[in-house]
């Protein structure tokens, strides 16, 4: 009764392992769902503790897909948050996460995890790299069939050839993401798209298409009220606008649309623009006071020296974080081939112990079968029952005969073994006494059924051992050696000495 009790109480252990395991699972996959809602809906995420509690726990029970989502969302974090190099390293590790080789592979997170690290490179004046890593954000968002976010990731390649001047380029890729915009009825990204070559298309001296675009910006972009003003926050429009207009060489518009910018843009960069582009209208106005107020505020403004080494700083730690993480890698492809040689090793020497137990469990089973067939058999019981008879009944000549098969059936080498010199042949009274000694009759049972002494006996023994074996001792010694004699009697291998200290350790 109290087994089974114990039995029933373990049953429920078990299942209450289980549920508890499913249970935590699904309360880390919700709360992993909020916070994907939350980036979805861009509210800041500043919780970092709940988002690596959820690292932690999915590199533990969660499979690829679920690490690569919680380490997003991590990087997500840490970017809100301005960690932009703890951002980039998990954005990095998040990458490592995922199994491109699976069929249900989440490409669609694993795109915006490339976006992402390009964003941050941008950030950090990084364009080759934000390239780079736009070209698989790309890949991966047309693996999974979202063509809006291939095409989002395809314009952000615009402001990295913008970063590199590579005007041909900006204008060849802003035209393009335009046209695909087109194609899936986004006329606002496309017309949007389009001021990005506005400054590009000035310097090559395009100054009707620069038009185009600013007509085409203003009226699809839905980012202007009625006012004809541009939303908080891309005032930056201002200044590429006043740089048409000192091209058209319409001053007095061009100086309005600068004052307009330092009046809504209040950021460094409006500031800069807005202050240059004044410079520049009165410099073709050859206003010379102007130009000096608006030269000094332009020049106190933008510290060409701080830009620079903050720049080169950020590339050093870029520098430092991916040395750091190929370093990571390294260590860790060291480690798994370390312990897969360890592995490798201890599967070897495993089947290597086995086997040899399994040899040695195998000749002991053989010997012990062949020992009691031999010992047992019907011949083998009759001479027994005659030796220990009071008036011993002697084995007739079709008796030892009968023996005689009996063994060689079973050892077919006996006879060859025991006349190993062709010259000197055992004669039968000697080969009698070893066939006895074979069924493991004692030398006394052996004299009685030969009548003779068992002195005589022991002196027959120790002759043949002598004759046979090339030993002198005691006459037991021949006893045994004749009971080792088996079906297979060959010479002992050459084992490396390792191997007999093993074998003698164990056996």
């Amino acid at each position: 009764m109290m087994r089974i009790v114990r039995n029933i109480l373990l049953a429920f252990s078990v299942l209450w392992f289980f549920l508890s395991c499913g249970t935590r699972k699904a309360e880390k996959l919700q709360q992993l769902e909020i916070l994907e809602q939350m980036n979805l809906t861009d509210s800041v995420m500043n919780n970092d503790s709940l988002a690596e509690e959820l690292v932690a726990y999915f590199d533990k029970y969660g499979s690829p897909n679920e690490q690569l989502r919680a380490r997003y969302i991590l990087g997500r974090t840490y970017f809100d948050l301005g960690e932009l190099p703890r951002a980039l390293e998990t954005y990095l590790k998040a990458a490592d996460c995922a199994d491109t080789t699976a069929t249900d592979c989440d490409y669609k997170t694993l795109s915006k995890v490339y976006g992402q690290k390009a964003v941050i490179y941008y950030e950090q004046i990084q364009p080759r790299s934000q390239l780079n890593d736009l070209h698989l954000a790309i890949r991966y968002a047309r693996k999974c069939n979202d063509t809006l976010m291939a095409i989002e990731f395809y314009a952000l390649q615009v402001e990295a050839y913008s970063l590199l001047k590579e005007r041909d380029s900006v204008i060849y890729y802003a035209d393009k993401a335009a046209n695909m915009f087109r194609m899936i009825g986004r006329n606002d990204r496309a017309s949007q798209m389009l001021s990005s070559e506005i400054t590009s298309l000035i310097h090559k001296g395009s100054i009707d298409k620069a038009k185009k675009c600013i007509d085409s910006y203003e009226a699809h972009s839905c980012l202007f009220n009625e006012n004809g003003d541009i939303v908080r926050g891309r005032e930056i429009y201002y200044y590429l606008k006043g740089k048409y207009y000192l091209a058209v060489n319409k001053l007095d518009s061009a100086e309005e649309i600068f004052r307009k910018e330092l009046r809504y843009g209040k950021d460094l960069n409006n500031q800069i623009g807005g202050n240059k582009g004044l410079q520049e209208v009165f410099e073709k106005k050859r206003i010379t006071d102007s130009i000096a107020k608006y030269a000094t505020l332009t020049y106190e403004l933008n510290d060409s020296v701080y830009s620079l080494s903050e720049m080169q700083n950020i590339q050093k730690l870029q520098a430092s974080y991916n040395y750091n993480h190929n370093k990571y890698l390294t260590e860790q492809k060291k480690m798994e081939a370390k312990m897969l040689l360890l592995l490798l090793l201890f599967v070897i020497v495993a089947i290597v112990i086995i086997g040899i137990l399994f040899i040695h469990r195998y000749y002991i089973y053989k010997k012990a079968a062949l020992d009691y067939r031999l010992r047992n058999a019907d011949i083998s019981q009759r001479f027994r029952e005659m030796s220990q008879q009071n008036t011993a009944r002697l084995p007739s000549f079709s008796d030892w005969r009968e023996l005689k098969d009996l063994i060689e059936n079973e050892i077919p080498s006996f006879y060859r073994i025991l006349n190993p010199d062709m010259d000197h042949l055992l004669t039968d009274f000697e080969y009698d006494v070893c066939l006895a000694l074979r069924i493991q009759l004692s030398p006394i049972e052996i004299a009685r059924l030969k009548q003779c002494s068992p002195s005589y006996i022991t002196k027959v023994r120790k002759k043949l051992l002598l004759q046979i074996f090339n030993r002198e001792d005691n006459a037991d010694v021949f006893d045994d050696e004749i009971v080792k004699i088996r079906k297979h009697h060959v010479r002992k291998m050459r084992l490396p000495n390792i191997v007999k200290s093993f074998y003698r350790h164990f056996f």
